[in-house]
């Protein structure tokens, strides 16, 4: 890890104290001496190394976890790595060429439970994410060829989990109107706004956690107090849950239609 630039001037400035020549060519002790200068502007050098190695040093970690075979990793590499309308080399786990444009799985997570692996797959349509449609058996038929024998894999690509939030906005009725609109730009509502970009920015296979989306509100223009009251989601055809504290869509990602979105706008008047 990098040092911080002050330890390592000190150093620098420790052994030329220690060292009885440099200690009397170089008696200045002001914080401006020339020499005092230069060990700073070496310290930065130093520090902006060390910091090039650490980046370093993460890539290539990176890279040796995605390419160790068997892990979960490199089961998500292999997912992303699925072409849509090719045909695998005989016996093998590779393709004779890569296509980018068919490789479809932009989105893909796995997690082991009881001993059976479950891996999370989407697509991206126009910004958004999808589950595969006619490209689910192929893909699926890609992990049952390329998976470790006796490996169990479910494979699992659905809508999103649909999320349903209430929310009271204490609006600062200088910036925004009364439907939260933007008074300069009425065809910006930037709660609105904020709360589908927070969704769809969420890791895939993330947690969703509520009090973060508070954050975000806090950040956002014309919004003075953000006040959540109730969160909940739902998987497929089950009922609504209430989230307590965070959730992990089983879907891997979230969906939110207006009908399940309420905000109550309230306005935020100083008396």
């Amino acid at each position: 890890m990098a040092q911080a630039i002050a330890e390592i001037q000190q150093g620098m400035v420790n052994t030329i104290q220690e060292d009885e020549v440099l200690k009397v060519r170089l008696s200045n002790t002001s914080k401006t001496a020339r020499w005092r200068l230069t060990t700073y502007v070496v310290a930065v050098s130093i520090w902006m190394l060390q910091k090039l190695f650490d980046e370093l040093k993460e890539l290539v970690y990176s890279i040796l976890e995605t390419l160790r075979p068997h892990t979960l990793n490199w089961y998500v590499k292999k997912a992303k790595a699925f072409q849509y309308g090719y045909a695998l080399v005989q016996d093998k786990d590779y393709y004779e060429t890569i296509d980018e444009d068919a490789q479809i799985v932009s989105h893909a997570a796995v997690d082991e439970i009881a001993g059976k692996l479950y891996m999370k797959v989407a697509k991206e349509s126009n910004g958004e994410l999808k589950p595969l449609a006619d490209e689910l058996t192929p893909f699926s038929q890609y992990i049952q060829m390329i998976k470790d024998a006796g490996v169990i894999v479910n494979v699992i690509s659905d809508v999103g989990d649909d999320l349903r939030l209430v929310l009271d906005i204490y609006y600062d009725p200088l910036v925004l109107n009364a439907d939260g609109t933007l008074i300069k730009s009425p065809d910006q509502a930037p709660a609105k706004d904020t709360i589908k970009r927070f969704i769809t920015q969420l890791p895939f296979n993330g947690e969703f956690i509520p009090v973060n989306l508070v954050d975000a509100l806090q950040q956002t223009e014309g919004v003075a107090i953000p006040e959540l009251k109730s969160v909940e989601t739902k998987y497929a055809g089950n009922d609504w849950q209430v989230v307590q504290g965070k959730v992990v869509p089983n879907a891997g990602y979230l969906t939110i239609r207006d009908e399940d979105l309420t905000i109550n706008y309230i306005a935020n008047v100083r008396n």
